[in-house]
């Protein structure tokens, strides 16, 4: 992988100026980077990102693991979505994946119609 260093440092101010990995990605390409080195350059940031963030579980949260057929089945566990057993509120730990949003939804439908029983 042979990537610009100067594209590395433009993504290192903008992730720097709280720019979101997407945008950062549209910025790049705007400015005319190369489609391969940009995907290139985002995804081993989203990998280094989802490596050096752990999500933080305590005891008032149920952490979910969903099954993504891109998910390695033998490696460890990692949580996708993080649901506080208080307030409802659901913390999805890997916003890029499509079924994430899913059992996100599903998990709120559920919610919702519980507290209308109560």
């Amino acid at each position: 992988m042979n990537i610009d260093p100067e594209m590395v440092r433009r993504a290192q101010m903008l992730l720097t100026l709280d720019h979101s990995l997407p945008q950062v990605k549209e910025i790049l390409l705007r400015e005319g980077y190369s489609d391969d080195q940009v995907a290139d350059l985002i995804d081993a940031t989203e990998e280094v990102l989802n490596y050096f963030v752990p999500p933080v579980f305590d005891d008032n949260k149920i952490a979910i693991d969903i099954r993504h057929s891109n998910k390695d089945l033998d490696g460890d566990p990692s949580p996708d979505l993080l649901v506080d057993r208080f307030s409802g509120k659901i913390e999805l730990l890997t916003p890029h994946l499509q079924e994430t949003w899913r059992v996100a939804n599903e998990i709120r439908k559920t919610l919702k119609c519980q507290c209308q029983y109560l």
